[in-house]
């Protein structure tokens, strides 16, 4: 059965047609192009798993330079190409049709702009560069409000060799019993709402809900407040900025070439916490430090008391080469504190401090070459986790080939494994295996099919006592992004 979905994705990546009306933009056909300077951008961490045109921070594309109007009955929309004047080129893509942002007086929906924004398997470190490249396109504007939303659906057919133990790590142990289970479900919806106040300060806040259930309880679903902060700067004019709120924290890359499932190293290390931070972004090298809130974060941050800036992060990144073609991007980065410091296997109590800090490190790389990409990454913490007596790590190594078909496609193979115990106990890993095909669909579209081998099951509630090495899980998993 995989085989057949699989080539009937093929098909319609081969077979549809590359524009249509949606696609196209009247108007004069003088062009310009359009450059901006480096970022770990969708370009750069999935270029092939969504079509070009949602990396308007890094593309060179063709663009008339006269705006096309529309009228319609509640007043005229404006179809604005992206400007002309930014920092020099480092990634060329020519685009199938122009990307271009909506406008209605101050309301705005830029699909590029909000997809990167809403990517939950890219770009999870620096979302904020984002927002500041945006703006600094139109310096000049007004006050302007940017909104966009994004759903990913899901399903999953998977088998287990031990009764009633599922170690895919796209959802909790206790959703599944049995030796088998099929789900189909919208996993997650979020939606964000950018207000560029100004030409330097501008806020963002973003909704997610979420239907993974929760351990113990079984309450499906959840409605949050994920990301809210404002970011301060105006990269056309200075290349440092600071931003102040609650964010995915600036450590590590934590991307992956999967089409639809998150690496083993993103469910090890990812951290979300509030705080503030400073950065710089040049034309080569990025770099951010943010003091952090303390006491328990959201997923890995940790610090051992609340009231004060007592947990630290520091990125690093530097891009080798201007064409997006030929490039390498090394990183590395820490994080103060970690969740790995205490005496319990425990993430729901928010009351529970470690009482000394375990720090994390990180280092990652991505090799662009042709049609072939290549990514890895390693987090370790500095210290052993008192529950397991031993260093947490976490790596993923990860390929792709872009495919020539007429919509955007790659195919790729990601491994990756985290370890937390001693050798030969059954609790020493989680590993994963995908091998996963995306196509883009349509203009807001994408879908993907994937098959993920996840070997030994090591939850980290109760990790000492219910993990056994052997469990083996397949899974068929398929996913559907609708944005806009």
């Amino acid at each position: 059965m995989m085989h057949e979905i699989t080539l009937v994705l093929l098909c319609v990546a081969l077979m549809t047609p590359v524009s249509s009306a949606q696609d196209t933009v009247p108007g004069p056909q003088a062009y310009a192009p359009v450059v901006a300077a480096p970022l770990r951008g969708l370009s750069d961490d999935a270029d092939a798993l969504v079509d070009t045109d949602f990396t308007p921070s890094e593309i060179e594309a063709e663009i008339p330079v006269e705006e096309a109007v529309e009228e319609i009955s509640e007043g005229p929309v404006e179809f604005v190409p992206a400007p002309t004047e930014v920092q020099p080129p480092t990634d060329i893509v020519y685009l199938p049709s122009p990307p271009v942002e909506v406008r209605s007086g101050w309301l705005r929906l830029n699909t590029p702009f909000s997809y990167q924004l809403l990517d939950f398997q890219n770009r999870q470190t620096d979302k904020e560069l984002l927002i500041l490249e945006n703006r600094s396109r139109f310096p000049s504007r007004a006050t302007q409000v940017t909104v966009g939303a994004q759903s990913r659906l899901s399903f999953l057919a998977a088998g287990t060799n031990r009764t009633n133990k599922f170690p895919y790590l796209g959802r909790f142990p206790t959703d599944f019993t049995g030796d088998s289970a099929t789900d189909a479900r919208l996993l997650q919806a979020n939606m964000h709402v950018t207000a560029a106040v100004t030409s330097w300060a501008t806020v963002y806040g973003e909704l997610l809900f979420s239907d993974v259930f929760t351990f113990g309880s079984f309450d499906q679903g959840s409605l949050q407040a994920r990301q809210v902060f404002a970011v301060f700067g105006d990269l056309s004019r200075c290349p440092f900025y600071a931003y102040i709120g609650k964010k995915n924290v600036g450590f590590g890359d934590l991307q992956t070439l999967n089409p639809f499932t998150q690496s083993v190293v993103w469910h090890y290390f990812a951290a979300l916490a509030e705080g503030i931070g400073v950065g710089y972004h040049g034309n080569s090298l990025d770099m951010s430090v943010a003091a952090i809130n303390g006491g328990r974060g959201i997923r890995v941050a940790d610090s051992v008391a609340r009231g004060k800036l007592n947990n630290f992060a520091a990125n690093l990144a530097y891009t080798f080469g201007e064409h997006p073609d030929y490039r390498l991007r090394v990183g590395g980065g820490v994080l103060y504190g970690t969740i790995y410091d205490g005496f319990t296997a425990e993430h729901l109590d928010k009351n529970q401090f470690g009482s000394s800090y375990n720090t994390a490190w990180d280092v990652n790389a991505r090799l662009d070459l042709g049609r072939w990409i290549l990514g890895g990454e390693y987090i370790s913490t500095v210290d052993p986790w008192p529950v397991t007596n031993e260093q947490v790590s976490a790596y993923r190594a990860e390929i792709a080939y872009q495919l020539s078909t007429r919509k955007p496609s790659q195919f790729s193979v990601g491994w990756s494994e985290g370890i937390q115990g001693p050798s030969g106990s059954e609790f020493e890993f989680n590993r994963q295996l995908v091998l996963g095909f995306g196509v883009r669909l349509h203009r807001n579209a994408f879908g993907s099919i994937e098959y993920v081998r996840s070997t030994g099951f090591a939850p980290l509630i109760n990790i000492t006592t219910v993990s056994d090495r052997s469990v083996a899980q397949n899974s068929l998993v398929m996913g559907l992004n609708l944005f806009f």
